[in-house]
């Protein structure tokens, strides 16, 4: 029991590990914009939606293994993180720069800085739709009996994310601008922004549920037998909630 006891706080600790690698990356990702082209609408979406996206996913692996209380102490740890990076960042840039610094002083700010209302957003955005996902994820938990696990991260992920999008491109380009004495977009523009980055945001969504399945069975593998090699009994235990191995924190 005691090698099994380490075999689970390892595992948490890796999957949040994951998660705030995740969060942390997609902060300095969103600097860079995409613009292409899907299902013949044009979308524009920061490089980060990909790492931003699989933070649910790790959260709903976590929410499957560990359960509601592990999930939201990892969702506020995330959030304590993102205060502490942006601390360091902002004393980062207090620091008297070099000339020979291979990065302007305006090019390192671009990316480090950020502005007062997209961090603001984007923290506002993460605790509730993060809060909201690991709710709605043992919501359908609970309807469903334990079964069909993809439908618990499907639902969850997606309901979240489009409050995710909602409330920080509004805030980012619109509310706290007008607040602050910005520029803001007007909110047709803000429209097709959401809806561009929510079709993404599906799509991803929709992907990673063969990655939830894998994450929870190999999870599951490794702290019953301490293998990580997947096997037909922990593929078995992620669709039998009665069998399988599941932490209240």
């Amino acid at each position: 029991m005691e090698a099994e006891a380490e075999r689970r706080a390892w595992a948490l600790t890796l999957l949040s590990a994951l998660f705030v690698a995740s969060l942390t990356a997609s902060n300095y990702l969103a600097s860079k914009l995409v613009a292409t082209s899907i299902l013949g609408l044009d979308v524009a979406f920061p490089a980060a939606v990909l790492a931003y996206a699989l933070t649910f996913a790790f959260t709903d692996v976590i929410s499957e293994v560990y359960g509601r209380k592990a999930a939201q102490r990892v969702v506020l740890a995330g959030f304590i993180a993102q205060l502490i990076v942006l601390a360091y960042n902002y004393f980062a840039l207090s620091l008297p720069h070099a000339p020979f610094s291979p990065a302007s002083p305006e090019a390192y700010k671009s990316v480090v800085g950020g502005s007062a209302p997209v961090i603001l957003a984007s923290l506002t955005a993460y605790i509730i739709s993060q809060t909201h996902d690991v709710w709605a994820f043992h919501w359908w938990r609970e309807k469903t009996g334990g079964r069909w696990l993809w439908l618990r991260n499907n639902a969850s992920t997606m309901a979240s994310q489009l409050i995710d999008t909602v409330i920080f491109i509004s805030l980012a380009f619109n509310l706290l601008p007008s607040l602050l004495g910005g520029d803001p977009l007007p909110w047709s523009v803000i429209g097709n922004i959401i809806l561009g980055q929510y079709i993404v945001k599906l799509i991803i969504a929709a992907a990673d549920t063969p990655l939830v399945y894998a994450l929870v069975a190999l999870t599951r593998n490794y702290i019953q037998f301490g293998s990580l090699l997947p096997n037909l009994t922990g593929a078995v235990r992620v669709e039998r909630p009665d069998r399988s191995i599941h932490v209240q924190g």
